[in-house]
């Protein structure tokens, strides 16, 4: 029989009773605690090391499409890589579901946009579009895909459940890009001075004419490139003045014209009879949204509603690309093989790539870039956190290339 008293075993045997003391104990647990001491260093070492050795800028899928040809690369964690060709087709712009599991790739060539297998590229289904299919763009939940159709003037909008067209609208002027937002969607005319407000049951419900602008000469793509939308404001630029639009998402009216009656303007657009304002984005991490021309980029608050800074260069430079990222924005300076790297009050750096910085896309803490070498003809897929450090995902014989997209990244890509 066992009995404890005070933290003492006794156990009694024929009236002699054998005592194991707290000392006994004590060096049994001491061993335990050394023991556990030993394994949970060892396994934080492995840990530290891991960590250390993890290439966190590698992401689990991402996929290029090809500009001149019918091919697309897709990388797995940096070392898979598939590649897919169709025949006769060009792909403008690829994007992937929300959940990777399909990839869709616009043609404008053939009037079709390809849906791939978003594991093994295989080929799932075409989808009969309008004319020209170009940019392609997701609702909130990815359930509806808008596809604009540049040549016809029309916009589709594609089940991804169903994978077929569900409406096909018409009346657009050059439509470049059908952005969600509300439940409603806004297309950017490129060769018309409007930005055009559909409901996917009624068609276009509402045109936003900006006025005292020039309108486009014929077949001119002098307008509006895209457009950005936030908080329950929408911006855009318009390419060849350089004039910011802003509108209410909700009230569906222009609320302000910033051309060049405004000071800072006027002095960056001095002697620029094309601006080249391509794009103006709002920044999903501040209230802060960024316009690149042709010759500098526009900081501008949409909360005050106002410019607060503009950083000009000394010299030209080619750019419809900027990529929004925490407390910044990066601009591919796609004829100067550099991108430029912005806060809100400044220029912080410049990185050099080594050829052409063609499109890019945000995705946890790094911004994705493909680069094209004219050289070679070989294309480099890079990542670069938020100081410009420069990390090399892949470098393939594909070449050139368009179109880049990881599941569920923002932006939404070209």
């Amino acid at each position: 029989m066992q009995r404890k008293i005070l933290g003492l075993t006794i156990s009694e045997k024929n009236g002699t009773e054998k005592i194991k003391t707290k000392k006994q104990n004590q060096k049994k647990l001491l061993f335990l605690l050394i023991s556990t001491i030993i394994f949970t260093s060892a396994q934080c070492a492995q840990n530290e090391t891991n960590q250390n050795t993890k290439k966190d800028y590698i992401p689990e899928k991402i996929v290029i499409g090809g500009e001149t040809s019918g091919k697309m690369l897709l990388i797995k964690n940096g070392k898979e890589k598939l590649l897919q060709e169709i025949k006769g087709a060009v792909f403008h712009q690829v994007i992937m579901s929300h959940d990777g599991k399909l990839i869709f790739a616009a043609s404008p060539n053939q009037n079709k946009v390809y849906v791939f297998d978003g594991g093994n590229l295989s080929l799932i289904k075409t989808i009969d579009v309008g004319e020209h299919p170009t940019h392609m763009s997701f609702d909130d939940e990815g359930k509806i895909l808008s596809v604009v159709n540049e040549d016809s003037g029309e916009v589709s909008f594609i089940s991804v459940e169903r994978l077929e067209e569900l409406k096909r609208f018409s009346g657009f002027s050059t439509p470049h890009f059908a952005r969600f937002y509300n439940n409603l969607w806004f297309v950017a005319n490129f060769s018309s001075n409007k930005i055009s407000v559909v409901d996917l049951e009624k068609g276009i419900i509402k045109e936003l004419i900006a006025p005292g602008i020039p309108e486009c000469e014929r077949n001119e793509e002098c307008a509006f490139f895209d457009v950005s939308l936030r908080s329950g404001t929408g911006l855009a630029l318009h390419k060849k003045s350089g004039t910011i639009i802003e509108f209410n998402t909700h009230t569906l009216e222009i609320t302000k014209l910033v051309g060049k009656e405004n000071s800072l303007l006027k002095k960056a657009y001095e002697g620029l009879e094309d601006v080249s304002a391509f794009r103006i984005v709002i920044s999903p991490f501040e209230p802060v949204a960024y316009g690149v021309f042709s010759k500098g980029v526009i900081m501008y608050d949409y909360v005050a509603r106002d410019i607060f800074n503009i950083w000009v260069s000394d010299e030209k430079f080619f750019s419809q690309f900027l990529i929004e990222y925490p407390g910044k924005v990066f601009v591919l300076m796609h004829d100067k093989n550099k991108i430029a790297i912005f806060s809100k009050f400044k220029l912080e750096k410049t990185v050099e790539v080594g050829g052409v910085p063609v499109e890019g896309i945000y995705y946890n803490g790094y911004i994705y870039v493909f680069v094209a070498d004219e050289k070679t003809h070989k294309t480099k897929l890079l990542a670069l956190d938020g100081e410009g450090k420069t990390f090399e995902i892949a470098e393939e014989d594909f070449f050139p290339a368009e179109g880049i997209h990881i599941p569920g990244a923002y932006p939404y890509c070209h």
